[in-house]
């Protein structure tokens, strides 16, 4: 039971505290070179009072209708005031180019990528075009053979051809000389009408 009374909270600590909302001080940041408008002006809230103000926070705010407001520690007779940023803050301005150094980099990067697919589509060609020489190389090539055996199966047609014809015009006078013995000679004085 001692230990349930420990733990149980105070009922009268509880509702004083909700009873009380924390009172917040607002200051104002600024860093005159900040390269973001957040680093220029942001806003700072604390529950504690402070009665020296931290380095570049300051207690007044600038104008409603300031865009980018700055602190500049020049205005107000040297105690400073905020004023509208005009971009010549050297962070802004190096933080400008760092974005924009940044930028033509990513480009590059871009640019390199393009120029490898570039350079493996040219490497692909060549290798299409190489293949395909070899194979018009090969295809040439057996052509040729094919050619070459054709031209000589057709010498050989005609050198057999040759042979043939000569072995047939041997042959033809025997033959025509066997054929005048073994056939009669026609009687020549037969009448081309028919008649006697």
């Amino acid at each position: 039971m001692a230990d349930e009374t420990q733990n149980a909270p105070v009922a009268g600590v509880e509702t004083a505290a909700q009873e009380q909302p924390t009172k917040l001080y607002v200051y104002y940041y600024s860093n005159p070179d900040g390269a973001t408008k957040d680093e220029r002006c942001h806003e700072i809230f604390t529950e504690i009072p402070f009665d020296v103000v931290p380095w570049r926070m300051h207690k007044e705010a600038p104008a409603e209708g300031m865009v980018d407001p700055v602190w500049d520690d020049k205005l107000n007779s040297g105690l400073g005031a905020w004023k509208e940023n005009s971009g010549t803050a050297q962070g802004q301005i190096l933080a400008e180019a760092q974005a924009k150094i940044e930028e033509l980099d990513r480009k590059s990067e871009q640019l390199d990528q393009a120029n490898d697919k570039v350079d493996q589509a040219v490497k692909t060609m060549q290798q299409v075009q190489a293949q395909s020489s070899q194979q018009n190389v090969a295809l040439m090539k057996s052509f040729t053979e094919q050619t070459q055996n054709t031209n000589k199966m057709l010498a050989t047609m005609q050198q057999t051809l040759a042979m043939v014809v000569k072995a047939n015009q041997q042959a033809t006078p025997k033959a025509q000389a066997a054929d005048a013995t073994v056939q009669p000679e026609q009687p020549t004085d037969k009448q081309e009408n028919g008649g006697n």
